[in-house]
């Protein structure tokens, strides 16, 4: 197929950025106090979503676990990924279509996040960095104020309220091992 047939998606902005860090609280008070964020939600103690305007997050910081504090090089990127928004849900499925046709290595997909409540699926760029593409993202306004909550990271809806039923890859092996038997 020459790449005139393959569907090109039309994003709106960049979306958010997800980064790895050594000690999320410390974090949170950083962003919270010096850059002026405030908090949406948290996935258990390890994961936080932060926002600066309506979007439940344009920020969201994860734990690095212990076992990678050590192995972790500073000059390496803490890059988990970044996003960009979509319109639909439609478009996401042709996006999704797109990628599986262009044989684009998908990390994680189709599928609806808990917090935020954003559709998502994950693709590997040439050079192995993390690109989300997103749509539907929890506005949070005063005409719609939003409470934070602790979300149970032990809990598939966390990470996917469609319970892995649109998803085109295997999940992650750390959702493998929360799926019921």
């Amino acid at each position: 197929m020459s790449v005139e047939n393959y569907y090109t998606p039309k994003p709106t902005r960049l979306g958010h950025l997800v980064l790895k860090v050594k000690d999320v609280q410390a974090s949170v008070k950083f962003y919270q106090e010096v850059v002026g964020l405030t908090v949406s939600d948290w996935i258990d103690d390890r994961m936080v979503f932060m926002r600066a305007s309506a979007d439940h997050h344009d920020l969201a910081l994860l734990q690095l676990p212990p076992n990678q504090l050590a192995q972790q090089d500073p000059l390496q990127s803490r890059i988990e990924h970044f996003s960009y928004r979509v319109e639909s849900l439609d478009e996401m499925k042709q996006i999704t279509e797109m990628l599986l046709a262009r044989g684009i290595e998908i990390d994680r997909g189709l599928g609806r996040h808990g917090p935020g409540e954003n559709t998502f699926i994950v693709f590997k760029d040439p050079d192995g960095n993390n690109v989300e593409f997103y749509s539907d993202m929890l506005q949070i306004t005063e005409n719609a104020p939003y409470e934070a909550s602790v979300w149970d990271s032990k809990i598939l809806h966390t990470f996917d309220q469609w319970q892995l039923k649109e998803f085109v890859v295997e999940p992650p092996e750390r959702i493998k091992e929360i799926l019921p038997e």
